[in-house]
């Protein structure tokens, strides 16, 4: 797994969002059969709504290993929508775990309407997109109207699972089920995903989908993946998830060290949680939004979930896009400022910070 570049972070943010909420709209004893009767009810009962909190880190060791690991995280409120995009509104970070620079962005979602926020401004995606992905929605859904029909089916990850008693998540009394996550199920359904929804989603987001792995590189992935783990934890009253949680190590051969930086191996770990759940969640469409072609202008054509970088006190953020006037960043500055974005790496916290010079004004 080499450094991600901020382009790939992008798009991996792009999947990460949409399985997460996956989770949460799947449809409407201690021996095993037991344990998969308690699974397939979770992701077989749906909610409506509820607050979302996402929280993964990237940890790699090798030659260009990581001080701190790479946290990416994702919180705010959804409400699913009957065929279309489900409201959402979201921010996302990626930065290094325990302090240095992050880059912020976000996303909200109307269910007809469809932002991408910069620098605490709201750019509107073009309606006739979100219109188009909606489309794609209504023509997919499956029988039960869930986003399974996009592709995405997280039931089909899960292998083994045992019963882990009863804990308390959010407030709420739950029954936890551990076991291994199948590796080559999680691809094979991004996989399907990418191929059936990935584009008009993409087009709705302002990303651009990852291409589909080949069943080679499924098979080199599964190949290096070790103990692979996943922890769902069930509401015990209404069969609803509250909380999934996983985590995979990987080990890179030597062979191909040399072409990945000399990473080693790493570690990925990840945590979805949900509260507040079938609550009133409230997501409205920001005030004085500008057209996403603003942006894209002052970007040099840089689409979607650009991002700001802050330092670890949250700010000072660059200006907003502009033109120059008053002593703010120009055109050519955000051309610069895209390009910069685009080759440093999110752990790289001294690269990131002469980005974010270069839209300081003097």
């Amino acid at each position: 797994m080499p450094p991600a570049s901020l382009p790939r972070v992008r798009r991996a943010l792009f999947l990460l969002l949409f399985a997460a909420l996956a989770l949460a709209s799947c449809g409407g004893g201690d021996d095993k059969e037991d344990v998969q009767d308690v699974l397939d009810k979770a992701f077989s009962t749906s909610m409506e709504s509820a607050d979302l909190k996402v929280d993964a880190s990237v940890q790699l060791k090798g030659s260009q290993s990581l001080d701190r690991p790479v946290r990416i995280t994702a919180t705010g409120p959804f409400r699913t929508n009957e065929d279309k995009l489900p409201s959402v509104d979201v921010e996302l970070k990626v930065g290094t775990d325990g302090g240095g620079q992050t880059i912020t962005t976000g996303f909200l979602s109307t269910g007809d309407r469809a932002f991408v926020k910069f620098q605490d401004v709201y750019y509107e995606q073009p309606q006739s997109q979100v219109a188009k992905a909606n489309r794609s929605i209504a023509q997919n859904k499956d029988e039960r109207g869930s986003l399974k029909g996009l592709g995405l089916d997280p039931r089909s990850w899960l292998a083994e699972a045992k019963d882990e008693g009863e804990e308390e998540v959010g407030g709420v009394k739950t029954r936890h089920v551990s076991g291994t996550l199948d590796v080559e199920a999680v691809m094979r359904n991004l996989n399907e995903f990418v191929r059936k929804s990935g584009g008009a989603l993409g087009n709705a987001t302002g990303q651009t989908a990852p291409k589909p792995l080949s069943e080679e590189d499924i098979r080199k992935v599964a190949d290096v993946v070790r103990d692979p783990k996943f922890n769902v934890y069930v509401g015990e009253d209404d069969d609803i998830i509250r909380r999934v949680a996983g985590k995979i190590e990987f080990d890179v051969p030597e062979a191909n060290r040399e072409g990945l930086g000399g990473i080693e191996s790493g570690a990925i770990e990840f945590e979805v949680e949900f509260t507040n759940v079938n609550g009133d969640q409230q997501i409205e469409a920001p005030a004085n939004a500008r057209p996403i072609s603003s942006l894209t202008r002052s970007l040099g054509g840089t689409p979607g979930l650009g991002g700001v970088v802050t330092d670890e006190g949250g700010g000072p953020a660059p200006a907003n896009p502009g033109d120059g006037q008053a002593g703010g960043p120009g055109t050519e500055d955000f051309q610069e400022y895209a390009d910069c974005l685009d080759k440093a790496r999110p752990e790289d916290t001294e690269a990131l910070q002469r980005c974010a010079e270069l839209l300081q004004t003097p």
